[in-house]
């Protein structure tokens, strides 16, 4: 059985999400720092005993001046940023370079607490990292035998039976589903699509399902 594959138009990166992920990693550092000091210098007070508090005070520093110039490169350059994928990337690498030596410390402390907002910050640094890359291939939308697949729609799958009429036009793909549904999508411009063999197909495979088509588009 004939198989057609749509390739639907990529909107790319939202901008404003790539922004917030690297803000949200330069005020998490620039937390860190400070509740981390700031527990030092209550010990220190309670006369507490701390070991080479001069390391910790002097790694909690660095992490709020490199949570500052995150912060500042974020902002100062942030059209370059979003514009580049590259420059996005160097960024979080710098980013999961900083957390993750604090996240195996403290694992290793047994350090719950600063752990796991370590562990919260990388994981969303990777998350971000993935969101990136995965925005930038193609989302494929397959017309087959057994039906509508799309797997970047919340309706990720259409069978047949619940179609009423599928049309191309203007490089738009519509399907009319039962229960007075319609679902559109863009196409990516430039590719070829063999428009009378795919509504050929569709209006087949419908009859087939004994659904009732009105020529009225």
């Amino acid at each position: 059985m004939p198989s057609y594959q749509l390739k639907l138009n990529n909107k790319g990166v939202n901008k404003r999400n790539v922004t917030f992920s690297h803000l949200m990693a330069a005020f998490l550092l620039i937390i860190m720092g400070v509740v981390s000091a700031t527990i030092l210098k209550t010990l220190a007070e309670t006369q507490a005993a701390v070991i080479n508090s001069g390391v910790f005070y002097a790694v909690s520093g660095t992490y709020v001046l490199a949570g500052i110039l995150i912060l500042f490169i974020t902002i100062k350059f942030n059209k370059q940023i979003t514009a580049k994928r590259s420059m996005s990337t160097q960024l979080r690498i710098f980013e999961i370079l900083l957390l993750l030596p604090t996240l195996i410390y403290c694992l290793l402390k047994q350090w719950h607490v600063p752990a796991a907002y370590a562990g919260i910050g990388i994981f969303g640094i990777l998350y971000a990292f993935y969101y990136e890359f995965s925005s930038i291939k193609d989302k494929i939308v397959t017309i087959d035998d057994k039906g509508i697949n799309n797997p970047h729609s919340k309706t990720s799958f259409l069978p047949w039976e619940k179609v009423l009429r599928l049309i191309v036009r203007h490089q738009i793909l519509t399907i009319e589903a039962q229960g007075n549904k319609l679902y559109q999508y863009d196409l990516q411009s430039g590719q070829t699509i063999d428009v009378a063999s795919i509504e050929s197909f569709a209006t087949q495979r419908i009859k087939e399902e004994k659904k009732v088509i009105k020529n009225d588009w």
